[in-house]
């Protein structure tokens, strides 16, 4: 059995998105990449909406690579 690693990388908007007025709905802590679920963001919370706000996905490594300010920022010289 091969053992497989896997990473995510979180890049920043293209120049059509920003055009679109996109917004970047995913975040990086550690290993973890959390999405936010936009459409339920503006929705009244309450038992007829069990859709979570937030999903997390584990990955052996993530990569943000949004803002060159940023600490965590992740160059393409890092990934390598």
């Amino acid at each position: 059995m091969a053992n497989v690693k896997v990473a995510v990388r979180v890049r920043p908007l293209s120049k059509r998105e920003n055009a679109e007025e996109g917004r970047i709905i995913v975040e990086v802590d550690n290993k973890m990449a959390k999405v936010r679920n936009i459409k339920v963001d503006n929705r009244l919370d309450g038992p007829w909406d069990s859709r979570e706000k937030i999903v997390a996905f584990s990955f052996d490594y993530c990569y943000w690579s949004v803002d060159p300010e940023d600490p965590k920022y992740a160059s393409q010289e890092v990934l390598g």
